[in-house]
């Protein structure tokens, strides 16, 4: 049975409100539009209980309000935590004389050249906004660029011990793109990509005085990080990708929630088309290969759960979800932290890749082997006696994973533990959109 079943009996009624005709059936039960919206609205504000995000009338009058830092990618399930929440603040504003609980900040890292995305995130805001006037809401785009501190930009290469050495590098100019086009494949874009939002939106938090950051993970979503996150082998950092938690970044500490974690996917769908955001949703204009070797990790899985949800078992989601959630922080004590996406290290990986792999090519018996070899390098421009150069650092397992197949003079480069500094590529506030309106306002003398 499919997670959202549309209603075509003009007879059969709402469960909830019992007074308006159903349209749909959604956990068993048989909801009309405006209630199946509270559902999923109440799931929202189950995640977000807490009393800091309720109305009070002292922080209220005081400016003192809580600041919700919304990550919106202009997908479905991003612009769906919008709407919620914007509908939430104006809810609030309408029964407490103007008073609301919290605000919110909406960011967006600016994916357009790098998704060939179809449209610009900032439109679709634009128009999405004033639904919730008076509610003020401002919204920024941070460019991928920010991520690049040329001070900190590092070869990168991993011996056949796996040890893993940076050399600096001298570089006068480079952009995100030309960074990501130097992995190995695109799961390791991929990865990388996703440790560099995770980066700048703590640091947009932090700049901006959020103490909250939401993302619009909805369960699917959190299902498919658990496995994602296993076969990418960053196991040990499942317990905090998908639960609520609390980060530190520098000295203020930033709650992370997932306020659509208890919806499937298709639900969020379905509010999407009831609320009319289908039509402002952007996605990439690039076509998803057939052949499964093309595909990243999270696209294979995410197709094994959309198959999952077309058969009938969705169910299987929530199933992931709550496993991964029982998983708590290996027991072993800290030995440090990965340079690369800053977990914590609890074991020494070398010693666990040398356990269940073999590197080193069998010796050398024959002229005939020998000649080969030296054709080889002589092909790859190596020389067997050379040395790679460089200061070791510490990666985690997962991060040697991501940069499989790396060797020294393929010109990998990377920051290592970069300095942020946020460029924004767009900034709208309630002021520049006043003055926007004041411009295509006539006065008595025009005409």
């Amino acid at each position: 049975m499919s997670a959202i079943e549309h209603v075509s009996d003009q007879d059969v009624m709402c469960q909830r409100c019992k007074e308006a005709k159903a349209i749909l059936k959604a956990r068993s039960e048989f909801h009309c539009k405006q209630c199946y919206l509270r559902l999923v609205r109440g799931k929202q504000r189950k995640q977000m209980s807490a009393e800091k995000y309720k109305i009070n009338y002292r922080k209220s009058s005081s400016g003192e309000l809580e600041k919700v830092l919304v990550a919106v990618s202009g997908g479905v399930s991003s612009l769906v935590l919008l709407d919620v929440l914007g509908n939430l603040l104006l809810e609030q504003k309408q029964t407490h004389r103007g008073l609301q609980g919290f605000e919110i900040v909406v960011v967006n890292l600016d994916e357009r050249e790098l998704n060939s995305l179809n449209a610009d995130v900032s439109s679709s805001l634009e128009m999405i906004l004033p639904r919730f006037e008076p509610v003020k809401i401002s919204f920024k785009t941070i460019s991928l660029d920010s991520y690049v501190d040329l001070s900190s930009l590092n070869e990168i290469s991993i011996e056949n011990d796996f040890s893993t050495l940076a050399n600096p590098v001298d570089v006068q100019s480079c952009t995100f793109i030309d960074l990501l086009n130097k992995c190995q494949n695109k799961s390791s874009a991929e990865d990388l990509l996703t440790i560099v939002c995770e980066k700048l939106l703590l640091k947009a938090a932090y700049e901006e005085g959020c103490g909250t950051i939401v993302y619009g993970h909805t369960m699917t979503r959190t299902a498919n990080e658990v496995i994602a996150l296993t076969v990418k082998g960053r196991g040990s950092s499942i317990h905090k990708s998908i639960s609520n938690r609390t980060e530190m970044f520098k000295d203020k500490e930033i709650d992370i929630i997932y306020p659509l974690r208890d919806l499937l996917f298709a639900e969020i769908d379905e509010y999407a088309k009831l609320s009319d955001l289908k039509r402002f949703v952007v996605e990439s204009e690039v076509v998803k290969s057939r052949v499964s070797k093309n595909l990243t990790i999270r696209d294979l899985v995410g197709n094994y759960f959309s198959n999952l949800d077309a058969t009938g078992y969705s169910s299987t989601a929530s199933t992931v979800m709550k496993i991964g959630q029982k998983l708590g922080s290996p027991e072993l004590k800290i030995q440090t932290s990965c340079k690369l996406c800053g977990v914590n290290i609890y074991q020494d990986p070398k010693g666990w890749l040398k356990t269940i792999t073999v590197n080193d090519p069998a010796p050398i018996q024959t002229d005939e082997e020998k000649e080969y070899l030296e054709m080889y390098l002589s092909a790859t421009h190596q020389s067997p006696n050379q040395a790679i150069n460089g200061d070791k650092i510490d990666l985690c397992y997962g991060c040697i994973t991501t940069l499989n197949g790396i060797r020294a003079n393929e010109g990998f480069v990377w920051p290592i533990e970069p300095d942020l500094n946020l460029s924004y590529s767009r900034e709208s506030t309630e002021v520049e959109k006043q003055q926007v309106l004041d411009e295509f306002v006539l006065t008595d003398t025009e005409e």
